[in-house]
């Protein structure tokens, strides 16, 4: 019976355990539309510290034990991919955007 209860506590607990880092939105049309150079230069730099955030957070601690015992860590990998590619995803539609307004051209 103590058995039993030890592997449902694990599994419990392991589902909770799979870090989230959330996910970076798609420029918005009135992104596209209103955004400075300057705005969209911060919105860069936003990117990349969330990019930042989510390696830092991905390194192992207690949450990836607790994984490894629930699902061998996929759901951490499945995760931190997922938020990677959301963030490159915007970084992309930024540098575009970006090149569509000639923001390299301006001098501030």
């Amino acid at each position: 019976m103590k058995k039993l209860f030890l592997f449902s506590a694990i599994i419990i607990l392991s589902g909770c355990a799979t870090k989230n880092y959330g996910r970076q939105g798609e420029l918005t049309q009135y992104e596209k539309d209103n955004l400075s150079c300057h705005e969209i230069a911060l919105e860069e730099a936003k990117v990349q510290g969330y990019l930042d955030h989510v390696e830092k957070e991905s390194q192992f601690d207690g949450r990836s034990v607790l994984s490894f015992l629930g699902d061998f860590g996929v759901g951490n990998v499945m995760e931190k991919k997922a938020a990677i590619k959301s963030a490159n995803a915007r970084l992309v539609q930024l540098k575009e955007l970006a090149r569509m307004k000639k923001c390299d051209e301006v001098v501030e």
